[in-house]
């Protein structure tokens, strides 16, 4: 149960200061920063809503790949990459870093055109829908499933991709600590169709939702800090078993959907087929371990198709063995 609610739609990353410290900041210039990152987003988007939306996009990738290089975001980004391609040398490590940050910049910026990127009238669509899941109840919407992806491209997207292929779904989404923030982010999500949970009582709400025939979705690449690791790009990580939970504790499919990246506001969702159910004779502990190893396997796989599309801006392995890696 507290592992779901780590789980999120769009982390507090996205929206983080890159030239301030909110940690150490006093309550009253802590409000007046959230102001502040509000009227610079709304100002933001104003700008971008100016631009054509492909011109846009490029214009948030080129502001965050030189303003977020100076963040210890950046810093973090870094240290994630190494800790997961631990063969690259440093310089293919940092051009990475760039590509995460100027991916970033490119998704905020789209979101001043959010409703153009979902637009399936639109004669040249900006997402396409790739359905590999051949599964009859699947295709026919008559069975709900358990959603998975992680932060990658415009993670924002997989929401809307759900509903789009008939599974209408609810996905879980950790609040920003920034409440203005927060409100605009809301704002802009209710476009996509979809429900968002927020992570409060979120496993009651989801084991819910399933009852009633709606999916769920989560991202799993998060980390979580009082659980037990396991295997992430060869290292152990706490990473959230909670849709594993769900699919073993339910029968409900895990279902893998992920973003990439195939243009200046463009992009393709691919709809996996469903992960292999675990074997019968297995306790329940053990069989939501073999599924969320699976789980991982499949994360781990489009991570490494496109890393510079991953939003790692928050440490995903323990502090003490990234240091011992030498990685910070």
């Amino acid at each position: 149960p507290r592992q779901c609610t780590r789980t999120s739609t769009l982390q507090s990353p996205v929206m983080s200061s890159v030239l301030w410290n909110k940690k150490r900041a006093s309550t009253l210039f802590k409000k007046l920063g959230w102001q502040a990152e509000a009227a610079v987003l709304r100002l933001f988007w104003w700008t971008m809503r100016r631009l054509p939306p492909e011109r846009a996009s490029a214009a948030g990738d080129w502001l965050l790949r030189r303003l977020g290089s100076r963040s210890d975001k950046f810093r973090k980004v870094r240290a994630n990459l190494a800790m997961a391609f631990p063969e690259k040398d440093a310089g293919e490590i940092e051009q990475l870093a760039h590509g995460v940050m100027g991916n970033l910049g490119a998704v905020l910026a789209e979101f001043a055109y959010l409703q153009r990127l979902i637009d399936r009238q639109d004669p040249d669509p900006r997402l396409e829908i790739v359905n590999l899941n051949e599964d009859p109840a699947f295709v026919e919407g008559s069975k709900p499933c358990i959603f998975f992806s992680g932060h990658l491209a415009n993670w924002e997207l997989v929401a809307f991709a759900a509903e789009a292929i008939g599974h209408p779904s609810d996905g879980l989404y950790t609040p920003l600590s920034n409440p203005l923030l927060d409100r605009l982010l809301q704002d802009k999500r209710r476009q996509l169709g979809s429900t968002h949970v927020p992570r409060d009582k979120a496993l009651r709400h989801l084991l819910k939702s399933l009852r009633r025939g709606r999916s769920v979705g989560m991202l799993v690449d998060v980390r979580i800090d009082d659980t037990n690791l396991l295997p992430f790009f060869g290292t152990g990580a706490g990473l959230t078993t909670a849709p594993a939970w769900l699919s073993v504790k339910t029968g409900h499919d895990l279902v893998p959907m992920f973003c990439e990246r195939t243009g200046h506001a463009r992009y393709r969702m691919t709809i996996y087929p469903a992960l292999p159910r675990p074997p019968a004779d297995l306790p329940e502990t053990d069989a939501v371990h073999w599924l969320a190893l699976e789980m991982i396997r499949v994360l781990e796989a489009r991570i490494r198709a496109h890393p510079d599309q991953w939003m790692c801006t928050n440490r995903r392995w323990p502090k003490q063995v990234m240091r011992d890696r030498g990685v910070y």
